[in-house]
């Protein structure tokens, strides 16, 4: 199969995909909706009656996914090479391991904003990680009490009850502290970037005035271990590794069970199906 060929069947096959999972969602939420508005109250043989009727469609979803990594296995499509988008960050820190030494005004002014600016970066993020822990130990403190609370509740009233407004408590608690650590962190990078962007000339000027080091600048230890692609393989599988270790455990534990009972539960009381 010619290049150009190989190139539209992926193209047509990829929206057709894209097409039937639309399809297949819109049927889902036509029979939620249908299930809602229509019924009264009802259980879980109802449920399984009614959105068995979306077997057929659903199956022949699954198999076009199948078909669709057959296809890629097949044909594979033309791998395209990407753009790097270039990092100021990491060019500031080449630069300075490139540039030698020099005596000359341009040079030591140079050095003193990029040594003034890089404990600026460094203050912004001890205080980004400042505010984490903070957050980290305010939603700790929170969860702490609420089950505390959830102890004492349980004698008191009813245990599903209870446990319900506990669940608003730390939704209501935790998410602000999520919210705010998230944006701390997403500030930090972005004046860390521009930071970068902003001292770039300098680094230049210090390349410019002290010239090339006679000898080549080696790569740190660990940033040479971190960029190593053994290191990330094996950081990927030990990743994996242990997500499939928590999966197994919790099937073994009854966590599998308890989770579809907690959703069966959120759909019917919470949400208001049956």
């Amino acid at each position: 199969m010619t290049r150009s060929a190989r190139h539209l069947l992926h193209l047509w096959y990829g929206i057709f995909l894209a097409l039937f999972t639309v399809v297949i969602a819109i049927l889902f939420a036509a029979q939620a909706a249908d299930l809602y508005f229509g019924l009264g109250t009802y259980g879980y043989e109802e449920l399984m009656k009614s959105f068995s009727q979306l077997a057929i469609p659903f199956w022949l979803w699954i198999a076009a996914i199948v078909v669709g990594g057959v296809l890629v296995l097949v044909f594979p499509p033309e791998k395209k090479i990407l753009k790097r988008i270039p990092d100021d960050r990491k060019t500031v820190e080449r630069l300075v391991r490139m540039a030698g030494e020099s005596e000359s005004e341009k040079y030591e002014a140079a050095k003193a904003a990029l040594q003034k600016e890089s404990k600026v970066r460094r203050i912004v993020w001890i205080c980004c990680l400042a505010v984490c822990l903070i957050c980290a130990g305010i939603a700790t403190g929170i969860t702490t009490y609420a089950y505390t609370q959830l102890e004492i509740n349980n004698i008191a009233q009813d245990a599903n009850s209870a446990l319900n407004e506990i669940i608003l408590t730390l939704v209501r608690a935790a998410l602000p502290c999520a919210a705010v650590a998230f944006i701390a962190c997403i500030g930090a990078s972005i004046f860390d970037a521009a930071s970068a962007k902003r001292i770039l000339p300098q680094a230049k000027m210090l390349l410019a005035e002290g010239g090339r080091a006679q000898t080549a600048p080696a790569a740190g230890g660990k940033a040479a271990l971190l960029d190593s692609p053994r290191f990330l393989l094996t950081v990927r599988i030990a990743v994996f590794a242990v997500a499939v270790a928590f999966i197994i455990w919790g099937i073994l534990n009854g966590g599998a069970d308890d989770v579809l009972i907690k959703a069966i539960n959120i759909c019917r009381e919470c949400i208001g199906i049956g």
